[in-house]
C-alpha cells in the first residue's frame, strides 16, 4: 500500500492543534516582506499593509517533493486558493521538474485559512484510515465545495496591493470607513455588501449563518481589535442555533493578516461529509 503525506502551505490554520494523521502533514513557507523605512523610520508603502505575502517558489517545492519522496510513496499537495496566490501555480511547475518514483498530486482547495485548514484535516484522517490516494484525493475533490466563508476586509489596501482590487477602489472604500462583506466563491474574492457599523456586520454573519441545517464546524477568526463584547453575541447566537456543532474561534494568524489585514474578521463553515 502507498505510503502518503500530506503537502500544504504556510497560509493554513488548524481548528485544532492535533488531529489523526497530523505526523503526515507538512507546511511549505510563505515569506513575509516586510515593507523598507524611509530615513525617517516610516514605511514607504501605506501603513495599514506593512507586510507583502510571497508564495514558495516552483525550487522551493521541488526541494520539498525531492525530501519527502525518500520517505513516502505519494505527495497531496493542497494550496491556498489559486486566485490568491501563485502558489499552485509553482506547485504545478515543481511536479512538472519532478522525477523520481514518488507520485505527485496537486489540488487548489479554492480556500485560505481555517478553510484549509479543515481540508487538511480530513485527508489526513482518510490518510490516517490507510485509504488509497485515489480515494482520499476524490474524498478532498467532494469536500472542497462543502467549505463556506464571510469575511470582512476593512483594510483594502491589502487586496490592492495583492493584485485583487484597483488601488483607487480601495482608497475611496477606506476614506468611506465602511465594512466591505466578501464571499470566497469558487477560490475568489467576491464582495457581497458594505456594513457601517460592527452591529450591521454581525446582523450580516447571522444571516449567513441562518443558511445552514447541519454544519459539521463552525470556525470565527478575527484580529485583536475585535474584543470579546463584539464577538460575544455572535458566538451566542451560533450556539444556540447550532448547539451540537463544534465551534471554535482563533486569532488570525500572520500569512493571512498579510492577505486580509490585521482588521479583518471570517466566519468559516464546514458542511465536509463525515
Amino acid at each position: 500500500m502507498p505510503d502518503v503525506c500530506i503537502l500544504t502551505d504556510s497560509t493554513v490554520q488548524f481548528t485544532r492543534p492535533s488531529f489523526p494523521g497530523r505526523e503526515r502533514v507538512y507546511i511549505i513557507p510563505f515569506d513575509l516582506q516586510i515593507a523598507p523605512k524611509d530615513e525617517n523610520g516610516s514605511s514607504f508603502r501605506e501603513p495599514k499593509s506593512p507586510a507583502r505575502l510571497l508564495p514558495p517558489s516552483a525550487n522551493d517545492f521541488l526541494r520539498y517533493y525531492t525530501h519527502l519522496s525518500q520517505k513516502y510513496d505519494s505527495i497531496l499537495v493542497l494550496t491556498l486558493s489559486s486566485l490568491l496566490s501563485q502558489a499552485m501555480e509553482n506547485a504545478l511547475l515543481a511536479r512538472s521538474q519532478f522525477t523520481n518514483h514518488c507520485t505527485v498530486e496537486v489540488i487548489d482547495s479554492q480556500t485560505v485559512g481555517i478553510g484549509l485548514g479543515m481540508l487538511i484535516q480530513a485527508a489526513a484522517g482518510a490518510v490516517s484510515q490507510g485509504l488509497l490516494p485515489a480515494e482520499i484525493e476524490r474524498r478532498v475533490r467532494v469536500a472542497i465545495p462543502h467549505i463556506y466563508i464571510l469575511f470582512c476586509i476593512p483594510e483594502l489596501m491589502c487586496l490592492a496591493n495583492a493584485g485583487h482590487m484597483n488601488r483607487s477602489q480601495a482608497i475611496v472604500g477606506e476614506i468611506m470607513s465602511m465594512l466591505p462583506i466578501f464571499t470566497l466563491e469558487d477560490g475568489r474574492l467576491v464582495p457581497t455588501e458594505k456594513v457601517r457599523t460592527p452591529r450591521h456586520l454581525f446582523e450580516a454573519f447571522q444571516d449567513f449563518m441562518a443558511e445552514f441545517e447541519h454544519p459539521t464546524h463552525i470556525a470565527l477568526v478575527h484580529g485583536s481589535n475585535h474584543n470579546a463584547l463584539r464577538i460575544r453575541p455572535l458566538r451566542q447566537y451560533m450556539e444556540e442555533l447550532f448547539p451540537h456543532t463544534p465551534f471554535s474561534e482563533h486569532s488570525i494568524q500572520p500569512h493571512m493578516t498579510a492577505l486580509f489585514g490585521p482588521q479583518s474578521i471570517g466566519l468559516f463553515v464546514s458542511e465536509i461529509p463525515e
